[in-house]
């Protein structure tokens, strides 16, 4: 799948959870074989298809977006932009309310130590990092999953897949054990055979290490959701967590969080001085 500019982002998630951003290539259309024609293909053919594309959808072109987190806690509202040098963001709002003087103060001193390319180069090895836990889960996906297609009624234009754990699946890395645990609606754009949607629920808990590493509750549950944003450029427009469990044997972890991306617009490459200053310039963009 594509995600390139949430893909690419320094907020990181636990290993097993990269899955969130390893399923982000998505459009908003819909439809059941039925509907539009039956399919000719295996419905794991076609995944393995959908995911050949998406890894070939990936480009070097730059985009500016808006990006709201929200936790229990509260709401969080940023500006973004992606460079040569990796991705960068200033907040715009907090609780959908305007910075503090002391808030603003803060954040921009946060970004502004990005001028420093040691700290640029720090930020940048994240996000390719996290791009590398990506890449090697979505190639994974076809051979995770014994996938078939949905009698389930839906719009024009998509092809709905139910994908189940595939016993005799092995990982071969860290990140890949999630998708022993998890029961899977995939949905396919059937002309450009993109990914449009996952959605997976943990139908049992995954361990990591034998459980000594972390364990993921049954229950836990993922959806992302994403589509086509600029030119033929296809972004993440929505995302959702919801997990439970423990890392490190002890320490409890939850996660519950949604989070949107909107006004993706095309921006010229630009050095990290320009990209703050893009950011400055720019980061007064109303909430959603």
């Amino acid at each position: 799948m594509t995600f390139e500019p949430p893909q690419k982002r320094s907020r990181r998630l636990p290993p097993a959870l990269i899955l969130a951003l390893a399923m982000a290539t998505l459009s908003p259309a819909l439809a059941s074989p039925r509907d539009a024609g039956e399919p000719t293909v295996q419905a794991n053919d076609l995944l393995r298809e959908a995911v050949a594309n998406e890894k070939a959808g990936v480009n070097s072109d730059y985009f500016a977006w808006m990006d709201r987190l929200d936790k229990p806690r509260g709401s969080v509202t940023k500006l973004m932009v992606n460079t040569p040098q990796g991705i960068l963001g200033r907040t715009v709002a907090i609780n959908d309310r305007a910075l503090s003087a002391d808030e603003r103060q803060q954040d921009d001193e946060r970004i502004n130590r990005l001028l420093d390319p040691e700290k640029m180069r720090e930020k940048a090895k994240k996000q390719q990092d996290d791009q590398q836990h990506i890449e090697r889960l979505l190639v994974a996906l076809p051979d995770a999953f014994h996938c078939d297609y949905s009698t389930a009624s839906h719009e024009d234009r998509s092809l709905l897949l139910e994908c189940s754990p595939n016993p005799a699946f092995s990982p071969p890395n860290f990140e890949s054990q999630v998708l022993q645990g998890m029961k899977t609606e995939i949905l396919i754009d059937r002309d450009e055979k993109r990914i449009i949607r996952i959605a997976g629920t943990l139908f049992k808990d995954v361990t990591f290490g034998w459980g000594f590493l972390a364990r993921l509750n049954r229950g836990g549950r993922i959806e992302i959701i994403q589509s086509r944003v600029v030119g033929k450029h296809w972004g993440i427009t929505h995302m959702q967590l919801d997990f439970e469990g423990r890392v490190i044997v002890l320490k409890p972890l939850h996660m519950e969080e949604t989070e949107s991306f909107w006004n993706y617009r095309s921006v010229p490459g630009m050095t990290v001085a320009q990209a703050l200053e893009f950011l400055r310039t720019t980061s007064d963009a109303p909430p959603r």
